[in-house]
């Protein structure tokens, strides 16, 4: 699917759990639909995601709707830029698990700390 057309229907897209972001990360975080699973930089209790090339809007709005559909809590100051460049950061927080989603230009990564 492109991500154009993922971006027309964001509001109404939820990913169940069976289709999580990738390994190391929990298994309720959804995955945007159109991004492949990821392949996890681990240490410790830190995972990190990233993926390059793609929508950043389109990105920053889905987890900005899909995270608390999944139970997460946004954290103060989540926002989002698209002068010049996309630019956007989204902070969560769930139980023992706190991350970010941070969108510069075409680039995405998603942080997740456990334990903390």
């Amino acid at each position: 699917m492109m991500l154009s057309a993922i971006a027309r229907s964001v509001a109404a897209v939820f990913v169940a759990a069976a289709t999580t972001a990738g390994p190391g990360l929990p298994a309720d975080f959804p995955l945007m639909p159109g991004l492949a699973r990821c392949k996890p930089i681990v240490q410790g209790p830190e995972v990190i995601c990233q993926w390059h090339g793609i929508d950043g809007h389109a990105v920053y709005t889905f987890y900005h709707d899909a995270l608390p559909k999944a139970g997460y809590t946004l954290l103060p100051g989540a926002g989002e830029t698209r002068s010049p460049h996309e630019l956007g950061a989204i902070g969560f927080k769930k139980g023992d698990v706190q991350g970010a989603v941070t969108v510069t230009g075409g680039d995405v990564q998603i942080q997740v700390i456990t334990g903390q």
